[in-house]
């Protein structure tokens, strides 16, 4: 693996060379961890569009992901961890990481147990988001039913309702941004019990469009008042909305006797001036 490695590396440098005659710090690269029992992490730094054309088709910048992800698939039994990050980089404010073409080869991830993508701090000018164009259209759930010891996952975008009906997860860490759609995220939290093993959750409302609430105060409460938050001893929970009002995270606390950090923030506003 690593002399495939080694060899993704070399490739990734000489597109880069040939399409801009030097190497920036916005170019794409591939770094790895060689760890115990021949296992790998593997951090990926750039672009995450992926046309989904053959390798020999794609743009240069596009390469390093998609020469990626097909690697990850030939060697998915030596992967421990995968990290997904980059510059805030983007086209029409969005910075979207597509995996379709490692979805498409259904290679199994028996030893990955850390998935982790960019996620979007309030102050970057693209979103980040995992889509293939803007709507996430399952794709984390089809990632992690490709990985079934997964016990950290960090995606940037939240799920559909196919990720609550996967079995046997086995997901100890579960941080998630709402990205340009909640999808009823913390209502479908509510309702599922394939979440047995979880105790640390890490919720980002914040949208893109800075009008927009995304999850209503409503879906929270039905979150205190369901049985979630039974039988999780030392469960810690990080809720982060600009939205909730004093009074209304009184009551939640009042519905579940828990304890949770709440970090009021919300998405940036530019602010400009005439002449």
């Amino acid at each position: 693996m690593i002399d495939d490695l080694l060899q993704l590396q070399e490739e990734i440098y000489r597109r880069v060379y040939e399409e801009w005659g030097e190497y920036m710090w916005w170019s794409p690269r591939v770094s790895f961890t060689k760890m115990p029992n021949e296992l790998y992490e593997i951090t990926y730094y750039g672009r995450g569009y992926d046309s989904n054309d053959a390798l020999e088709d794609i743009d240069n910048s596009d390469f390093g992901f998609a020469a990626l992800l097909e690697l990850l698939a030939k060697h998915a039994s030596k992967i421990k961890s995968l990290i997904f990050t980059g510059d805030d980089e983007g086209e029409n404010g969005t910075r979207n990481l597509d995996f379709t073409r490692l979805i498409n080869t259904k290679a199994v991830f028996p030893n990955l147990t850390d998935f982790k993508v960019r996620l979007t701090d309030p102050a970057d000018h693209n979103q980040t988001i995992i889509a293939e164009s803007y709507d996430e259209n399952g794709q984390i759930a089809a990632l992690v039913s490709m990985m079934p010891n997964l016990e950290v996952l960090q995606v940037p975008s939240a799920p559909n309702e196919d990720f609550f009906k996967l079995e046997n997860l086995k997901l100890k860490m579960l941080i998630v941004q709402a990205g340009y759609n909640t999808q009823d995220f913390i209502k479908n939290l509510a309702r599922c019990d394939n979440l047995k093993n979880l105790n640390v959750l890490d919720y980002t409302n914040i949208l893109w469009d800075v009008d927009n609430i995304g999850t209503k105060y409503e879906d929270y409460k039905l979150l205190f008042e369901s049985d979630f938050f039974a039988n999780r001893r030392h469960f810690v929970f990080t809720l982060r909305d600009g939205n909730l009002t004093p009074e209304q995270l009184l009551e939640l606390r009042g519905i579940r006797k828990i304890q949770f950090l709440h970090v009021g923030c919300k998405g940036g506003k530019w602010v400009g001036y005439d002449g």
